[in-house]
């Protein structure tokens, strides 16, 4: 394959990489976005993004550009730092594997431009895209260093990975301990143990005194807040929602749409068979797919329902699965059959899952300000179930430039009762709140990875 087709084939799927995620960034805010926006309104100034906010849902880079774009900004410009921050991944996932030959190198960027967890994370105005542009980065950096071990600037631009991605999402701790074990495992192959830590700590010296100087920053301004770092919502350390996140995170990421057991062995398997079935980074991802994730069921954290949380195992299956089938594909014979077949399927669930995310929006809560708009178009009050719809309809009002008062408790008259719930929770039919009966006349359902639901009540004559 000749340079020029392999550029104009990886462009190509750029291209399609950034269509999928700006057709799956067009509904407005949902929950976790909708309270980014609000938080970063209320911090007023940069300053206060990370003074002031100390929450679990502050991804400092992101709410820094939502401030920058302001509260009643279109979704889709809200939303544009993970557009486009998702669409150069595809680029540096390419990148990474290139040494190996094109044809791995336009799977991975194939796998990346498809995947539902990529394409979700790309398209929502969060911090996990950006997030994993820079550990995308730093994996390409490590892996051009290894083979000569030159090369000073790497470690500055290590250091800038390592602080941008903390201060995009805190997963990327978890990203930065997988590339240190990564190097010290691979040198330890070539060099004596006590001299591969050397090189390593020399290595990444800068970018961990990076990484802990925004730890303090974060957590330092934690401390002195009076309210300390908050939670959106925390939960213990269950092994049943442990499992179900991280065998719906695999589902998601290689487009299989249904959350099943087998997953897990299945993600082990193809681990314990990376070097046989042509995989050079295999440290990496035994870090970032299993020991990553294993680490955190042994420590008990908190909040271990989350499939996005495990976004450095998904990148890390997402690299494996491309050298994998690249290699597979390069050997003929049954193996290419047999590689071709496992990535149209891949690529076949995630078109799937995709054109579901984009269809449905997270649950799109822009209906709810229509349907109040059809009944009172010079503005309304709406009655809030519980505090969480505030944000959501306060995005939403103000990207509709519609009045709207929210009252978020209470017996005050309104026209309209909001009530919004997460996965698992149901709705009354016909609810009777302070001794008024009210009626649906819209609702939302999210499917997928991230979203609202929600039903929109009026009084009922």
């Amino acid at each position: 394959m000749t340079e020029r087709r392999y550029t104009g084939l990886l462009c190509g799927i750029v291209l399609l990489g950034l269509a999928l995620r700006i057709a799956s960034a067009q509904g407005g805010l949902w929950l976790d976005e909708a309270w980014s926006a609000e938080l970063a309104r209320q911090a007023g100034t940069p300053l206060g993004v990370f003074l002031n906010i100390n929450h679990d849902n502050n991804h400092h880079l992101n709410s820094l550009w939502m401030q920058f774009v302001g509260f009643g900004a279109p979704p889709l410009l809200q939303r544009a730092l993970s557009i486009v921050s998702g669409t150069i991944a595809i680029f540096v996932a390419a990148a990474i594997v290139r040494p190996r030959g094109p044809t791995i190198a336009l799977v991975a960027a194939l796998l990346f431009a498809v995947s539902p967890m990529m394409v979700t994370m790309g398209s929502e105005a969060r911090g996990y895209a950006p997030m994993a542009l820079a550990l995308l980065t730093a994996i390409l950096l490590v892996a051009r260093w290894l083979p000569g071990q030159s090369g000073e600037r790497v470690r500055l631009r290590l250091a800038l990975c390592f602080a941008l991605g903390a201060l995009s999402q805190m997963t990327m701790v978890f990203g930065c301990v997988a590339l240190v074990g990564w190097v010290v495992f691979t040198l330890s192959a070539r060099m004596p143990r006590l001299e591969a830590i050397r090189r390593t700590l020399w290595l990444f010296a800068p970018a961990l005194l990076a990484l802990a100087a925004v730890l303090t920053l974060i957590f330092g301004a934690a401390y002195a807040s009076p309210t300390g770092f908050r939670f959106g919502d925390y939960k213990s350390f269950e092994i049943s929602a442990f499992l179900y996140a991280i065998n719906e995170m695999l589902g998601y990421t290689i487009g299989w749409p249904v959350v099943s057991l087998w997953l897990i062995p299945a993600a082990l398997i193809l681990v314990a068979l990376g070097r046989r079935g042509g995989a050079t980074h295999v440290a990496l991802y035994q870090f970032a797919i299993v020991a990553f994730p294993a680490t955190l069921a042994l420590l008990h954290a908190g909040n271990p329902g989350y499939p996005r949380y495990y976004l450095v195992a998904a990148i890390g299956l997402l690299l494996l699965l491309s050298e994998m089938i690249g290699t597979m594909i390069g050997r003929g014979g049954w193996q290419r059959a047999l590689a071709l077949a496992g990535l149209a399927a891949i690529l076949g669930g995630g078109a799937w899952q995709d054109a579901d995310l984009i269809h449905n929006q997270r649950g799109d809560p822009d209906p709810a300000i229509t349907a109040m708009r059809a009944s009172a178009p010079n503005g309304s009050s709406v009655l809030l179930d519980r505090s969480t719809g505030l944000a959501i309809l306060a995005a939403a009002a103000a990207q509709a430039r519609y009045p709207l008062q929210i009252v978020r408790s209470g017996c005050t008259p309104t026209g309209f009762l909001f009530i919004d719930r997460f996965k698992g929770e149901g709705f009354p039919s016909a609810p009777l709140h302070c001794g008024v009966r009210w009626h649906p006349i819209a609702s939302g359902r999210a499917h997928g990875l991230s979203g609202t639901h929600w039903t929109l009540y009026a009084r009922r004559p």
